[in-house]
């Protein structure tokens, strides 16, 4: 095929029709998309243009392909539509077209790439990987959900069970959804999902209503919309596996069997109206099964800009490195150390010329730093390293060590936040961090800043967050399940005051908006630096008050805090309470 070279413009375009692709109802675009990006590799710019339509795409005749994709289930090989590797310069642009999936398989791939732009298009399933209903009975014990006419589903073994990609999924969890709001509904949290889940008692009442019973289970509201989780985070819409000057713009993700996007060691990456929302005309109330967007072990800066994020089943973005445990010390300068969470098995975390901390497990605090001579991945479970010092020599196993290395800037500027189940924005990084301009409303925190060494052994200690000039609405409704506070600093440290040194640094929250009907404001351990500054503080009668809290602010093993020049709208006195002593701050 001849492609175009566009006048004014550096690209050589290629036109994906001439390889074969349709927007045709039942036509699978899966290998004429493989042909035009097989052409794309051998032009230097190239640009792979869709017109305008609505192109189908399953997994029968996908590439295939093993990978370790952060924070999802590891389960060996995908099925991909886009699989991008290596490229430099390129570009894809739909030019607002529509890419339905059918079944399991991830829509894009991008390997390795650099300065390679995606560009005006639409993500969506055609059958999501989720059930929904609505609650059309409750007594003392039991409910009642009906499904939508027409539902193809199972009860069998005490258990419900729906068609996702050619097999069916057991459901292991309930989501409640507000029927007015659409957004998760108040106080219920993952209160019958996971361990609740199993102890309720499944049953067939009629034709297309399902009925759950149990003692003391969590009831939810007539007229409520139950989701109904099935399957496992496996396909994200976006996997990135490193590559540097990356961007995304004005994209739609309207559904995705996992997160919206998950990018891992990449070097700038930018978001310009990447929306993961819901679909316009229907009725569905989830879109992404897991975040929105994920970053691990990235560097340079990430920018998200001007993105909607709604109703996807876990946080908005989330920003972190990985803690690894020393396993054995091998002589004076290797370490064997293990991935320890599921969903960061076979996750490359250093490579030569890093700097890695060595951390406590207790304090999580960095004790020593070494630069990396090389690396082995023995399996996805253990990594030897090689530094070019010797260890420290109280390195102990059991210990942690993080990459200090990959830490990117971050960045949100004019965002949306809301309906989500879980939290806001999750920051675990040391560069620079600035949040600006955001309307943020979410079940829990708005942000959190935590770092673990026990579960999910996210790292590391924030160094610099300035969070201004937002807008925080009715935060925290399905409090404590996911924060105390609208922003929740907390660190997994058992402990912080019995160590001199804190956790987390340098955190400004300045001139932003809080409409809450609940109590707290800000929650916070192991900080040295913060400040609380010209913020307006106003109630709102949107649910009733949690009492989580007794003061707004509430601090604990702190120091050099500085709270000035905030108001209550209503003029109310505030009192905080920093490392158990009560202060009048108003």
């Amino acid at each position: 095929m001849t492609p175009d070279r566009h006048k004014g413009d550096n690209h050589m375009i290629v036109r994906a029709e001439l390889f074969g692709a349709k927007p045709e109802q039942g036509f699978d675009n899966t290998l004429a998309v493989r042909s035009a990006l097989e052409s794309c590799e051998e032009i230097d710019g190239a640009k792979l243009v869709f017109p305008q339509g609505v192109y189908h795409f399953w997994p029968d005749r996908a590439i295939e392909k093993h990978l370790f994709i952060s924070n999802h289930d590891q389960d060996g090989l995908r099925r991909i539509g886009f699989l991008l590797t290596g490229r430099n310069g390129f570009t894809i642009d739909g030019q607002g077209s529509e890419f339905i999936f059918h079944g399991p398989m991830i829509p894009f791939v991008m390997e390795d790439c650099s300065h390679t732009t995606i560009r005006n298009l639409v993500i969506d399933w055609e059958k999501p990987m989720f059930a929904q209903g609505t609650v059309c009975r409750i007594d003392a014990e039991s409910f009642d959900i009906q499904l939508p006419e027409g539902a193809y589903y199972k009860v069998e073994g005490n258990a419900v069970w729906f068609e996702y990609g050619g097999k069916l999924e057991k459901v292991w969890g309930l989501n409640e959804f507000d029927k007015q709001t659409k957004a998760p509904a108040y106080q219920s949290g993952d209160r019958l999902s996971w361990g609740a889940y199993s102890k309720v008692r499944v049953e067939e009442a009629a034709a297309g209503v399902i009925t759950y019973r149990g003692d003391n289970i969590k009831l939810p509201q007539a007229g409520n919309v139950i989701v109904m989780r099935f399957g496992r985070r496996e396909d994200p819409a976006f996997f990135i596996d490193g590559g540097e000057q990356l961007s995304l713009e004005s994209i739609y993700v309207h559904h995705a069997p996992g997160m919206g996007l998950i990018a891992q060691k990449c070097t700038h990456i930018h978001l310009r109206e990447f929306n993961v929302m819901l679909r316009p005309g229907t009725d569905r109330l989830v879109t992404a099964a897991a975040d929105a967007t994920h970053f691990v072990n990235c560097r340079g800066q990430i920018v998200i800009d001007h993105c909607l994020f709604e109703n996807q089943l876990d946080d908005p973005c989330n920003v972190h490195g990985i803690y690894a445990r020393i396993a054995e010390r091998l002589g004076d300068n290797r370490l064997l150390i293990e991935l320890v969470h599921s969903m960061a098995k076979g996750i490359l975390i250093a490579e030569p010329g890093d700097t890695i901390e060595f951390v406590r497990r207790d304090s999580l605090l960095t004790y020593a730093v070494s630069t990396i001579k090389d690396v082995k991945a023995l399996n996805k479970d253990y990594l030897l390293l090689t530094f070019e010092q010797p260890l420290p020599s109280d390195a102990n196993v059991d210990d942690m060590v993080g990459n200090a290395t990959w830490n990117p800037d971050l960045t949100v500027v004019g965002c949306a936040v809301r309906s989500n189940r879980a939290r806001g924005f999750l920051i675990s990084t040391s560069g620079n961090v600035l949040l600006e301009g955001n309307r943020i409303s979410a079940p829990g925190a708005g942000v959190k800043i935590s770092g673990d060494a026990n579960y999910w052994f996210e790292s590391g200690a924030v160094k610099q967050v300035i969070i201004r000039h937002n807008e925080f609405l009715d935060c925290n409704y399905c409090c404590p399940d996911w924060g105390r506070a609208v922003i929740d600093i907390d660190p997994e440290i058992e402990r912080p005051e019995s160590f001199e040194a804190c956790y987390h640094r340098n955190i400004s929250i300045e001139n932003n908006v809080f409409a809450t009907f609940d109590v707290g404001i800000v929650y916070g351990r192991s900080i040295d630096g913060i400040t609380f500054a010209n913020n307006v503080i106003t109630r709102s009668d949107s649910y009733p008050l949690h009492n989580v809290m007794q003061y707004p602010i509430q601090l604990y093993a702190c120091k050099n805090v500085n709270i000035v020049s905030n108001q209550f709208a209503d003029g109310t006195k505030i009192i905080a309470l920093i490392n158990d002593v009560e202060v009048d701050i108003t």
